[in-house]
Formats: C-alpha cells, structure tokens, sequence
C-alpha cells in the first residue's frame, strides 16, 4: 500500500513555517521509493482575517486528500487547530524533510500496530485540553506487564508537532522518558499525588 507524507517547505526545499510563503509538497513512497507527488502554493500570512486563513487551510486539507501526515519547521494557530480537526499527524523537523520521511512512516506504523495488537491491555485515550496541552495516564500499561510498553505509547505522541506541554500520570518514571526530555531541552518536572503515583509534565521549549 501507498504511504503519503506532506511537508511544508520554502523554495529552497526546507521545511517552514506555514505563516511564511511557503509549498506543500507531498511525497508518496510505493515499491519502496519516494518521489514527490504533488504541490501547491501556500500562503496563509497574506489572508484576510481569521475567515479567509481557515478558509485556506480547508483547501490545504483538500489537497491533501488521503494524506494524513504532514511536517513542518513549527505549527502554530490556526494551522495548527486546523489540521488537528482534521486528524492530520504533524511532525516538527527542521532542514530537508526527505531524510525523516522513513523515520516518520516507522513510527506511525509502529503505533498503528500497537493499537491494532493490543488485547490485554487498551490503549491509553490521549486527552486534549486545548492550545496544544494533553493528559494520559500509563498507570494500567506500567502495571500490566503485558502487550504495550510506556516507550511505545508515549514517543510517537511527544514527537508529533501539535503537543506543546502533556502530563503524564504514572506509577513510575520511564527512564527513557527523562533522558529524552533532557536530550531536546525540554523542561520536566514531577510531583506525587496522594495515591502514590507520579504525574510528569513536560513542556516541549527545546528545539
């Protein structure tokens, strides 16, 4: 099966920000090959008003028809809430987006055969608090030693472009976990709540 993935870049074929003129282009991969499919202009800084910038980014959506992941230097606004009600998957990558193209498909995948295999234990509901903060508990994954593991859960939700901050409740503390925020500068911080487990929050400052 095809796999579609868009990037939002600038004329010299790096990834930016949506508000800077830009193009969506949307590489296919099919018999093991990317090549770029298809591309549009994009320029949501000239619109008008609220009205007009999401009536672009519904022509964006339009575009990209099938494709349900998208990249970008950052996502912000409207952009951002836009694509999220979409259900369009948003990675952050800075420079040429055709060396992460794999890395991204892996780990999409990677999730979707978690949520598939998964019998003994559901998967955790991700919950959104608006403005790009979240909540999931682990506490049932950690303790049942079964099918998920944290690592699985969490990285592809904290590497997606749309989380800005996510507490994570918990009966410990991945060690993973810590060394990743630390890795990208991110700030970290936990407290214990009165049932003895662990709520993490992690703000996503760093690069």
């Amino acid at each position: 099966m095809a796999k579609e993935i868009g990037a939002f870049v600038n004329e010299s074929g790096v990834t930016t920000l949506l508000l800077q003129p830009c193009f969506l282009q949307v590489y296919r991969k099919q018999q093991g090959h990317w090549r770029k499919e298809r591309k549009m202009a994009v320029n949501l800084g000239e619109a008008r008003g609220l009205a007009e910038m999401r009536s672009r980014m519904r022509d964006v959506i339009e575009f990209l028809a099938s494709c349900d992941t998208v990249m970008a230097e950052a996502f912000q606004g409207v952009a951002l809430h836009e694509l999220e009600k979409a259900d369009v998957g948003m990675w952050e990558v800075a420079g040429s987006p055709e060396p992460s193209l794999d890395s991204i498909l892996a780990e999409e995948e990677a999730a979707a055969l978690m949520q598939e295999s998964s019998v003994k234990t559901p998967v955790p509901v991700l919950e959104s608090r608006g403005d790009g903060r979240f909540f999931i508990s682990i506490v049932d994954v950690q303790k049942s030693g079964g099918g998920l593991t944290s690592k699985q859960v969490l990285l592809p939700i904290i590497r997606r472009g749309a989380v800005k901050e996510i507490e994570i409740l918990c009966a410990h503390v991945p060690p993973w976990l810590e060394a990743e925020a630390i890795r990208r500068d991110w700030s970290y911080k936990t407290t214990k709540t009165q049932e003895q487990q662990i709520c993490i929050t992690i703000t996503m400052t760093g690069p």
